[in-house]
């Protein structure tokens, strides 16, 4: 488990368990926006518990952090880290999700940098991540912090499939 992350005016990333489950609950709701792109639907409470228990092949929970940024007491971001996937030493954001009023606000940077200096402490080279080619504004802010598209893939979710940008950055 990872300590606190202070960050500026308050905000903290801190993990997040099950104990969690309702405020995360209501943090997917408000980005509900978001699940809606992806899935073509609400989020439902298991789309919800997949964020706790979703794993790429060969990991175990053991490789993986589900943090959440908070503004004081309030969940305003979530952050699924897995490391060394798909290779030793680079790091899949498998999601970093932010509040809609928080968007914009240079706090997805501020915690990204932050994530990226903690991770390397614990021999993070690169992280990598995928944004749905219909997502501008996240391929936009991806493409701002320095990552690169490496390739694409096609990808099923709930009622969509979906053409995802596969993009990597040198840590």
């Amino acid at each position: 488990m990872m300590q606190e992350i202070d960050l500026i005016c308050g905000y903290k990333i801190k993990h997040l368990s099950k104990d969690n489950n309702n405020i995360i609950e209501k943090f997917c709701e408000k980005c509900s926006d978001y699940f809606i792109l992806c899935d073509g639907e609400f989020p439902s409470k298991e789309k919800i518990n997949k964020i706790f228990t979703d794993l790429p092949p060969n990991k175990n929970f053991d490789d993986k952090f589900l943090l959440g940024v908070y503004n004081s007491d309030e969940l305003v971001g979530i952050v699924d880290i897995i490391k060394d996937f798909p290779t030793i030493g680079e790091w899949m954001l498998g999601l970093m999700l932010l509040a809609p009023e928080e968007r914009g606000s240079g706090l997805g940077k501020m915690a990204h940098e932050a994530l990226v200096e903690w991770a390397k402490g614990l021999g993070a080279k690169t992280f990598r991540i995928g944004v749905l080619e219909d997502n501008y504004r996240a391929f936009n802010f991806w493409s701002n912090l320095g990552y690169t598209k490496i390739r694409e893939i096609s990808m099923d979710f709930s009622s969509k499939t979906h053409m995802v940008n596969i993009m990597r950055l040198q840590v």
